[in-house]
């Protein structure tokens, strides 16, 4: 019994080097250094360019994702109101106000979609009170013409006048 023991540690010790020398010969992964102070004080001095961060896509990814979660959240306020059933009246008028959510989303996004079909890399629009909309585009410059025809397309899509829309540029 002991002799078989034996020759069967033997042969997992000899299978586990043999697996050790396999992954050390063949893996060619480097270690990572996980410490930040040490990586940055490493690319400074190599001289090698820092990467450069899109501030301006992280500004408009942010508008985005707010604007859909205070969408979602309206939305999900009326169908529970619309699903309660509790008051015709406030039923009606919680489908109404959906209706003319979804509508609205569907203009803004057509109308950003005209907006980067101009060269802009992205652009936001905001609904605000009285049917004013105030526009955001990625730009390092905007000149006095090129926001005139953004105000145009806007004006256009949502049906409003061009004194009800503002542009400003974000970089």
């Amino acid at each position: 019994m002991a002799k078989r023991q034996t020759i069967w540690l033997s042969t997992m010790m000899v299978l586990s080097l043999m697996l050790i020398g396999f992954y050390t010969v063949n893996n060619n992964v480097e270690p990572v250094n996980t410490d930040p102070a040490k990586t940055a004080s490493q690319q400074d001095k190599g001289g090698e360019e820092q990467p450069v961060v899109a501030e301006g896509s992280d500004f408009f990814i942010k508008m985005h994702l707010d604007a859909q979660e205070k969408f979602s959240a309206r939305v999900e306020e009326l169908n529970n109101l619309i699903a309660s059933g509790k008051d015709a009246t406030e039923v009606e008028k919680a489908k109404k106000e959906l209706e003319t959510m979804n509508n609205l989303d569907q203009k803004i996004e057509s109308t950003i979609d005209l907006i980067t079909g101009e060269g802009y890399p992205d652009a936001f629009i905001e609904a605000k009170d009285n049917n004013k909309f105030h526009v955001t585009v990625q730009a390092q410059e905007l000149d006095k013409l090129k926001a005139v025809k953004i105000i145009g397309i806007v004006s256009k899509e949502m049906g409003v006048s061009s004194s009800k829309v503002s542009v400003e540029k974000h970089n």
